[in-house]
């Protein structure tokens, strides 16, 4: 009694999708083991780049010791495993015949059948593929199978079955034959009934049917993303309008309206970052339908299976390694956000501790979104390449390229690196600084781990690589410091003149309208020079960080109207005229004469 058919395995197109699933797998392993026992367990991950790569059996093959296994499939169907002595070096088989070749011409044979017995069904009524069979007979000592009947006028040869696949499957070639005479014979029966004109009708109302439920699913997947656009534009309309608020005017109302807005901000954030995900996950939904879509019609005629297989595993191995690197990486952006809105909430602190923590955690933020990134993709590159076996001396020529190119540049790519890791270990500045490097002055606008951009006063934004940042100037850390001169004249009461200003500044101090931005309204006065233009007075006004352009422009104001109202009179450089003859002496000739110096007038200031 023949054995019962074994269950039909997918095509080995496919076997780019489980070896890149295994890979993924031990990937992970790797990581949990590293980062979870140190070097008590360690994944080893073949390499594409080594040297042993050139004997990496090709894509769809499995080497197991001395032997590599594929599949023999027919219409896209795996029907049985087949094996081979392994061949090391495929440019030089030698007498070898590599196990892909095999399989290639058993397949061949196979597809001769079924189109020799469709014309001979559709020239004679008579004939139909149940009369078509499989037989064995034994060759040389070994099992050969052959199809026959069907109208065909002599058996065809379809395959061999060699001691090497009977040490695969472990049984005897008489019964592996058997077992493959039984599948060979419903594969042929199935792959010439596909073909008929009655089945021709039901594939095109299934392929119909598939192309239809694609695309009722993508107008629902892209009404929702245009839902979802919608719900991220008013999001962003209210991230702008709460960024646009003034600063609170009164004392007590400060660090608890800082705080609100700063988890509002962050909270604001985040369901915007949740929102474009959905929409991101809506667009690879579409993707998706229509990769199944257009593989469904395809594997419904038995004609293109074997292109669906063949033209979808790759695309869709690329496509799979895209969407879970880009999941990966917003659900690590995700993360991120939940720990700096919990480090947000953290109360703990006066004001300026609240307002550092912010531009702390913006900058940090940033900094650990690019390079995770960065290591994600990386990552991802490296499996599909490896997954995909791409030409190891391509590689090898590729990567001792980028070697010798890298290594000019490694050095200062590490100075940035290293420098930058220290400037945000160290806070020594962060995104919304002003700071002063070089002959560089202005807001930091963005800062990672290799740069760092400076928005300039007058729009320019300046890039620098961080190993070139050797000193910085803060100028907003913590808090700043308005640096005022006033100059007045020489003849003021200078007593009056600093009553003046120290008066000024307590009342701008006390104005609601200013009192936050000031915290200390005299930190400094005093007469700084005597010149000819008159006194020197200076002032120093502590204030928050970046408000002392503010405060002294509108201190400048107050303090010349208080000056009017008090009489004192700004300073201004002096001049004196003196003239050295104011009449003429006459000489023996009844001439006018008198010295040079006499008839011109020294300017001495005074």
């Amino acid at each position: 009694m023949p054995s019962p058919t074994p269950p039909l395995k997918p095509r080995p197109g496919f076997a780019p999708l489980r070896a890149w699933a295994r890979s993924l797998l031990a990937l992970l392993l790797g990581l949990s083991f590293t980062l979870g026992w140190g070097t008590a367990g360690q994944a080893q991950i073949s390499n594409p780049f080594s040297p042993g790569a050139n004997n990496l059996p090709p894509a769809g093959v499995e080497r197991l010791g001395l032997l590599e296994i594929t599949s023999v499939s027919l219409d896209g169907i795996s029907l049985f495993d087949i094996a081979s002595p392994a061949v090391f070096n495929r440019d030089e088989p030698g007498g070898s015949l590599p196990v892909e070749v095999r399989a290639r011409q058993i397949e061949t044979n196979l597809n001769q059948v079924v189109n020799r017995s469709l014309d001979l069904i559709y020239t004679d009524e008579t004939i139909n593929s149940n009369s078509l069979d499989v037989t064995t007979e034994s060759i040389g000592g070994q099992p050969v199978l052959f199809a026959v009947g069907a109208g065909l006028a002599e058996p065809r040869v379809l395959l061999t079955v060699t001691s090497t696949d009977a040490q695969y499957n472990g049984m005897a070639q008489t019964e592996l034959a058997e077992r493959w005479q039984t599948t060979l014979r419903d594969a042929l029966r199935r792959a010439v009934n596909g073909r008929l004109p009655e089945a021709r009708q039901r594939q095109i109302r299934k392929t119909l049917w598939v192309l239809l439920t694609g695309i009722l699913l993508t107008l629902v997947l892209t009404g929702i993303w245009q839902a979802l656009g919608r719900r991220k534009s008013r999001l962003e309309k209210k991230r702008i309008a709460q960024e646009g608020l003034p600063a609170p005017p009164d004392e007590e109302f400060p660090a608890q309206q800082l705080q609100y807005l700063f988890n509002y901000q962050i909270t604001l954030a985040q369901r915007l970052q949740v929102v474009a995900f959905l929409r991101w996950l809506m667009f690879w939904g579409i993707a998706f339908v229509w990769i199944a879509s257009i593989a469904s019609a395809l594997y419904i005629f038995p004609q293109t299976r074997g292109y669906a297989f063949r033209l979808f595993s790759i695309p869709v191995l690329l496509l799979l390694t895209w969407f879970f690197a880009g999941l990966l990486n917003r659900v690590a952006n995700l993360a991120i956000e939940r720990v700096s809105q919990a480090w947000g909430k953290n109360e703990l602190g006066d004001l300026d501790d609240i307002q550092r923590k912010a531009m702390r955690l913006s900058t940090i933020t940033g900094a650990l979104k690019g390079l995770k990134t960065a290591v994600i993709y990386a990552m991802a590159t490296l499996l599909v390449l490896q997954t995909l076996r791409i030409a190891p001396a391509s590689l090898l020529a590729f990567g001792a390229i980028a070697a010798l190119a890298i290594s000019f540049a490694a050095q200062s790519l590490v100075k940035d690196l290293v420098n930058g890791f220290l400037i945000l270990l160290e806070d020594q500045y962060a995104i919304g600084d002003l700071v002063t490097t070089g002959t560089t002055t202005g807001i930091v606008e963005n800062l990672n781990l290799r740069i760092t951009q400076i928005r300039g006063e007058d729009g320019r934004l300046v890039t620098l690589p961080n190993s070139l940042i050797a000193q910085v100037e803060n100028l907003s850390r913590s808090w700043s410091r308005a640096n005022i001169l006033i100059d007045v004249a020489y003849g003021t009461n200078v007593d009056e003149a600093l009553w003046v200003v120290h008066e000024t500044a307590h009342t701008m101090a006390s104005d609601p309208e200013w009192q936050y931005a000031i915290l200390n309204p005299v930190e400094m006065l005093g007469i700084e020079a005597m010149t000819h233009a008159g006194l020197t007075i200076l002032l120093w006004m502590r204030t928050r960080p970046l408000k002392q352009f503010l405060v002294a422009r509108e201190f400048r104001r107050r303090l010349r109207l208080a000056f009017d109202r008090a009489g004192i009179a700004i300073g201004v450089p002096q001049q004196v005229f003196t003239g050295l003859a104011h009449g003429l002496e006459t000489n023996g000739h009844g001439d006018d004469s008198a010295p040079s110096s006499a008839k011109s007038g020294a300017v001495e200031p005074r």
